[in-house]
This record gives C-alpha cells, sequence and structure tokens, in this order.
C-alpha cells in the first residue's frame, strides 16, 4: 500500500473514532440527562377529584341521581341566549350541524317515520326525548357543546327548564320550576315511543354461512340518507 493510501486509511480511521467517542459520550450525556429530568416536563397534569366530577354524573330516567339545587324557565332563557342559540337557534329551529329543540307533533313525527320519510329534520325534544331527569344528564354532562361540565348545576337545571317550554312540553308552563322532585313527573310526549324492557334473552346459535336467503340489495333510501337538517356533510352538500 503506497504511503498516501495508507495516510488516507489512517486518517479515515482516526475519524471514525473521533466520531465514535463523540457519539458515546453524547450518548452517556443525554442519558444521564434522562436520568436526571423531571418525569413529566409540563406535559398533561394530575387528575383531581374536582376535574372528574362534572363528568361523573349519572341521572336515570325516573330522576334517580338528581341532585340538589333547581332552576326557573327564566332563568334558563338567559343562559340559552347568551350559550346555546348560535347552535339550537333562537327558538329552538336548530342550525346547521346542530339539533332542533323543536319538532314536529309527535303524531306526525311517528307517521313519518312509518312511512319512511326522513326523521332527522322534524325530530326535537317534543317528540324524540323519552325522559326530562335524562334531558337533564345530557345537558349537566355535555352542554354547551364547546365547554362541556361548566354549568352549574342550577345552570343545567334552568337551561332544561327552558328548552322543554320552548318544546311546549306538557306541563313546563313559564313559571315551571325544576328540580329532583318536578322532573321525574314530567310526561315526555315522546315516551311511549320507548320500550324499557328488552326481554329474554336468547339462546339462537350464530350463523356464520349462507344465512341470507336471497341477493342482497341496497335499498335507495339507505344508499343516500344524509342529516338532511345539517347541511354539507363530509363534503356532500345533504340539504
Amino acid at each position: 500500500m503506497s504511503k498516501s493510501k495508507m495516510s488516507n486509511w489512517s486518517l479515515g480511521l482516526a475519524a471514525a473514532a473521533v466520531a465514535l467517542t463523540l457519539s458515546a459520550n453524547a450518548f452517556a450525556f443525554d442519558a444521564a440527562a434522562l436520568k436526571s429530568a423531571p418525569k413529566v416536563q409540563g406535559v398533561g397534569m394530575n387528575i383531581t377529584d374536582a376535574a372528574i366530577k362534572p363528568w361523573n354524573i349519572s341521572y336515570f330516567y325516573d330522576g334517580t341521581n338528581l341532585p340538589d339545587g333547581k332552576g326557573t324557565v327564566s332563568a334558563g332563557e338567559k343562559i340559552y341566549q347568551e350559550q346555546c342559540a348560535m347552535c339550537h337557534g333562537d327558538f329552538g329551529e336548530g342550525a346547521h350541524g346542530y339539533p332542533k329543540m323543536v319538532g314536529d307533533p309527535v303524531d306526525q313525527f311517528e307517521a313519518s317515520a312509518k312511512a319512511g320519510v326522513d326523521a332527522v329534520s322534524n325530530r326535537g325534544l317534543n317528540n324524540n326525548w323519552g325522559n326530562a331527569p335524562t334531558l337533564m344528564d345530557m345537558i349537566h354532562r355535555h352542554m354547551p357543546f364547546y365547554a362541556p361540565g361548566t354549568l352549574t348545576t342550577d345552570e343545567a337545571y334552568s337551561v332544561t327548564c327552558y328548552v322543554m317550554n320552548l318544546a311546549s312540553i306538557p306541563g313546563v308552563g313559564d313559571d315551571f320550576v325544576c328540580d329532583k322532585t318536578s322532573l321525574p313527573k314530567i310526561k315526555m310526549p315522546g315516551e311511549p315511543l320507548y320500550v324499557t324492557n328488552s326481554g329474554p334473552d336468547t339462546a339462537n346459535q350464530r350463523c356464520m354461512k349462507d344465512c341470507y336467503k336471497g341477493t342482497p340489495f341496497v335499498v335507495e333510501k339507505a344508499a343516500s340518507i344524509g342529516n338532511v337538517s345539517v347541511g354539507k356533510v363530509k363534503a356532500k352538500d345533504t340539504q
């Protein structure tokens, strides 16, 4: 091997050795730094009972677990106009992407559903909600949409009171007070449409092959159905 080639080879070997040494030192430095670093570096937060509390609610259809407190229609109207109307409409008519508070009367709603007519744009608290206590649960747990869990108990009762009044729920007049005693007594117009007894379990064996007799087909309504009350969905205008 010539002297020049030998020299180049030696320089290359030396450079590789230096690089390896630097890499090892860098790894050792990083390992030491990692070992001494805080376990959590400003990411996230420790969960607290206070953070869990707004979500840890279960108000059953019969009123079980409803909290102490109360709300009025007039108080609920103010909160609704400030925090709810931009999505659900000033008069409960709904907005693009958000449901109505006031739908068709129950008989019309039921007839349209049986006829296979769209039953999304005509849904509302006055035909498609089974129990007042579960409405309180949903509002207290999930509303407003952009800040769920921020309503106080009294505010949630008040909004519940107001939207039921807005939807002309029987018994919820302008002076009605919502609390854990009065809410379970409200009979929602849509309650008869709900079934709470699903019947006994079956012992049928599952069919895993050649279960359908005939040629499958897609009903046109199922293929083209969309939430016609919400406007554009996945870049397709369903309006």
